[in-house]
């Protein structure tokens, strides 16, 4: 029951965070780009969202995401050992078809979790593409994924 209350709490928060912030690939080519509501401009395939029209979402919304870690979470034996808790932040830019690119970790604990973190993201399924001007394009993400050691 309390682990299903944290995952629920879980998905208000990635909801919050998880399109808001984003990073752009360093060392790319690609440009960055916020688009305004009413924007007309062409997509460019190279180009990478930050504030696309329609947001990214994966695919099943919060609940499935909740689902997902719920299944697929596998706590690190080190981090249990040693009663490690937090939160850690993956960076990754979404492909205009949903895929994960680029993924990498911007912050956490360690002790295991942030591979955990990143191992989970690269296996995500493919995502609902975030849209400009009704056409699919890259976006930059960022997403937290909780660990609870008291669980």
């Amino acid at each position: 029951m309390m682990q299903s209350l944290r995952f629920s709490l879980f998905a208000v928060l990635v909801s919050l965070l998880a399109v808001g912030r984003g990073h752009a690939q360093s060392g790319a080519t690609a440009s960055v780009l916020s688009v305004p509501q009413s924007s007309a401009a062409p997509v460019s395939p190279d180009s990478v969202y930050i504030n696309p029209e329609v947001r990214p979402q994966f695919t099943g919304g919060d609940k499935a995401f909740s689902a997902y870690l719920s299944k697929n979470i596998r706590y690190p034996q080190q981090a249990l050992m040693r009663r490690v808790s937090g939160r850690v932040y993956v960076s990754f830019t979404l492909s205009a078809t949903g895929k994960v690119q680029d993924a990498h970790v911007m912050s956490g604990p360690g002790n295991g979790l942030n591979d955990e973190a990143l191992r989970l993201v690269w296996l995500m399924p493919n995502w609902e593409p975030g849209r400009v001007n009704g056409q699919p394009v890259r976006v930059a993400c960022t997403v937290p994924i909780a660990f609870n050691s008291e669980r």
